[in-house]
């Protein structure tokens, strides 16, 4: 079916349906509703190397429209924060005219990569964004299937040329400790991942480290970084007759630890100030809402697509960038 076939069908010009595809130019509700509806009916698909020889797009111009999105196993615990991310970059690709596919990551490389290796070889994948911790090993392998790789939330060893776009996961922990040692704080709880080894989790313990001088007490009690986590924690420690006036963890377990104060009978900030991390959505409607640290979803998403966008079209710099997007203070009634 031609471009031509379709314009006599549909009773307009070629210029006409050219609009409509490429969304520039005013074509009329029902011009557009009826020539779409023929396209529809016809199984007309654009040509991709005619698009591309009247922009002069190498993207286009290799047939490369799709991109991958995929999850490390660690995001599981944090779904609110990468949903937001992975809808950015939904967004971002569609904008760009890719299809955005998307895959998780299992807890090893052996359960993965083999699932992973028909996912990379897709004739059509410009390159591909990994969300969320990665090892040395899975990076490089993956790099050899795909040299367009960008890293979002997770870390990247310095001397591999990945490129990257990093949460202050560092700057948010010292950030998130330092606002509660403002309000008066000085016994603080800090309920931090399952695995030490994990980069938030070492975020947390490092700035509490860097703080504890300036504290009677921190107590680190690595969690299952849920909600009813942080509530059976909280629940049991002040059972237990030990008292904390502070307490850090992400937004998730935050909340239910908020959920376990008010079931202990304790007051909400008078007693303890509570402040999480992530500002995911259901924080703002917590009572009391909860204080937190920021992170742009929204621009590690639509940067990521982006990037992988530049680097296809030739802009070598990219293939190496590091980047860090800064966090925020939110400071709301729990604190």
């Amino acid at each position: 079916m031609t471009i031509m076939q379709v314009a006599k069908k549909a009773g307009v010009s070629c210029m006409t349906i050219s609009r409509v595809i490429s969304g520039n130019g005013t074509v009329s509700p029902a011009t557009r509703e009826r020539i779409l509806r023929v396209m529809r009916e016809t199984g007309y698909v654009p040509s991709i190397a005619a698009r591309a020889m009247r922009s002069g797009d190498k993207l286009r111009a290799n047939s490369q429209l799709c991109c991958a999105l995929i999850f490390g196993a660690d995001t599981q615990y944090a779904r609110d924060f990468f949903y937001e991310i992975a809808y950015a970059a939904e967004q971002e690709a569609a904008a760009n005219g890719l299809c955005l596919l998307q895959s998780h990551w299992q807890d090893t490389f052996d359960e993965s990569w083999l699932r992973m290796q028909s996912l990379f070889s897709i004739g059509g994948l410009c390159g591909a964004v990994l969300a969320g911790q990665f090892s040395r090993e899975e990076l490089s392998a993956i790099k050899k299937n795909n040299k367009n790789l960008v890293v979002i939330d997770g870390p990247v060893p310095p001397d591999l040329p990945v490129a990257s776009l990093e949460s202050d996961n560092s700057g948010g922990c010292k950030m998130a400790l330092e606002h509660l040692i403002e309000r008066g704080a000085r016994r603080i709880l800090i309920l931090t991942g399952p695995a030490k080894d994990h980069y938030f989790s070492q975020a947390m313990i490092q700035a509490a480290e860097n703080i504890r001088h300036r504290c009677k007490e921190i107590k680190i009690i690595h969690s299952h970084l849920t909600s009813e986590s942080g509530r059976e924690i909280v629940k049991r420690i002040f059972a237990e007759g030990k008292r904390y006036d502070g307490i850090f963890a992400n937004d998730d377990v935050a909340m239910g630890a908020l959920r376990g104060l008010h079931e202990s009978g304790l007051k909400i900030p008078d007693e303890v100030k509570v402040v999480g991390f992530d500002d995911t959505i259901h924080g703002r409607y917590t009572t009391p809402s909860l204080t937190t640290i920021q992170i742009n979803k929204s621009q590690l998403g639509r940067e990521s697509v982006r990037t992988l966008v530049g680097m296809f079209r030739g802009q070598d710099e990219l293939l190496n960038i590091k980047k860090i997007v800064k966090a925020k203070l939110i400071v709301r009634e729990s604190t």
